[in-house]
């Protein structure tokens, strides 16, 4: 324990994990802050700004929340109207959430841009709208509350850990290769505690450091949403808050999935960097191998997709296309399955339901798979390296 807690002092009291997690949280809140600078709404007449705007949107959305029928799309209709002013480059200036929300899904009208759009005039039946659609395809009824805001949550909080793998692989990749690096390890390795100790604490405490940022972070960035947003918009389809392309699943659901595919992604990312670190005597170059393989599957997905093109012009036998597929399927799942694309989770998510769909396997399961059994053999690695590992 006293070891542990030694190692946990040293990552804990570097600069750079001093600057990170002041950093990070001021960035979300810069970010978090503009957004709700620019919400507005007007009700009845009267404009509102900011986070009024979000409040005033909530409290008319209360009496609408539930099951949604044909009959409050005409309630908020005739309580409400339809947006009617349309400014350059902004669009509809002069609605609420309700009302946009009706001409959006529910009306003979339409907004694509400030040049291309018609001012609605009546409601639609559910039945005859993507709202109908959108109710078959998840076969069940809509739930409708409010939900805006929610739908940049996802993307924040992709932002909040593409940071906090950062700061993870600056820190977690001097864990051995310092020790290298100062000739400190030989003398380490002569305590009573010995070499197997002092790894396991070294190990312990790499994980507990990268699991306690992205507790703090996943809890930071919902509480932010959760209090100024509500909770409500957790029951709406994820299709309806983020796009048709996502999951037909409560949005509560795809971010829980999302948040448990980060902390995986996390894990993954302190096993390959700790294992790394294990296999070099600078803290330089342990810090650069630690970011080039963390980027490598873009490259690595943009060759694939290369790969696919030439595939499908190809006049090679449908034997042998299909040999190649069953190839680029693994590929494309051990991609999916490195840390960079597990913490922008939320974007494959819908990806892998395709894949098994059009496969035939839960790729969605294949993934999470692959991902444990890497992480298992890169702290593997990284253990045996080091111990093993003479400073020459």
């Amino acid at each position: 324990m006293r070891l542990y807690k030694t190692e946990l002092y040293k990552l804990c009291h570097r600069k750079i994990f001093l600057i990170g997690v002041i950093c990070i949280p001021s960035v979300l809140l810069l970010l978090f802050c503009q957004h709700i600078a620019s919400e507005r709404s007007t009700i009845n007449g009267k404009e509102y700004h900011g986070y009024e705007a979000i409040k005033a949107d909530r409290q008319i959305t209360e009496e609408y929340k539930g099951v949604l029928t044909d009959e409050k799309l005409q309630q908020i209709a005739a309580k409400y109207g339809f947006p009617q002013k349309v400014e350059k480059y902004y669009g509809l200036t002069d609605g609420n959430f309700l009302n946009s929300f009706v001409m959006t899904y529910a009306s003979d009208g339409y907004f694509y841009d400030w040049e291309d759009y018609r001012i609605a005039t009546k409601t639609l039946c559910i039945d005859d709208t993507a709202l109908g659609e959108l109710r078959t395809m998840s076969g069940q009824d809509i739930w409708f509350a409010y939900y805006a805001g929610w739908s940049t949550c996802l993307e924040s909080y992709t932002l909040a850990m593409i940071m906090v793998s950062i700061l993870i692989i600056c820190i977690v990749s001097t864990v051995f290769s310092n020790e290298e690096q100062s000739g400190t390890k030989p003398l380490l390795f002569t305590t009573k505690e010995g070499p197997a100790k002092d790894t396991h604490a070294k190990i312990a405490a790499a994980f507990t450091l990268s699991v306690t940022l992205w507790t703090v972070i996943t809890l930071f960035s919902l509480l932010m949403y959760g209090m100024t947003y509500g909770l409500d918009g957790l029951y709406c389809l994820a299709a309806l808050v983020l796009g048709w392309g996502e999951p037909m699943i409560p949005f509560g659901t795809l971010l829980l999935e999302s948040t448990l595919l980060s902390l995986l992604g996390i894990l993954e990312l302190t096993a390959a960097t700790l294992c790394i670190s294990a296999r070099c005597r600078c803290t330089f170059h342990s810090v650069s191998a630690a970011v080039l393989g963390w980027i490598m599957p873009i490259l690595a997905f943009m060759i694939l997709s290369g790969v696919y093109q030439i595939l499908s012009s190809s006049s090679l036998p449908y034997s042998v296309l299909r040999v190649w597929a069953w190839i680029l399927f693994v590929v494309h799942l051990l991609i999916y399955s490195s840390p960079f694309y597990l913490t922008y989770s939320h974007a494959i998510i819908s990806e892998l339901s395709a894949l098994s769909f059009n496969t035939g396997f839960e790729a969605y399961f294949i993934v999470p798979a692959f991902a444990v059994i890497i992480a298992i053999l890169c702290v593997v690695g990284g253990w045996r390296r080091y111990r093993k590992h003479s400073v020459k």
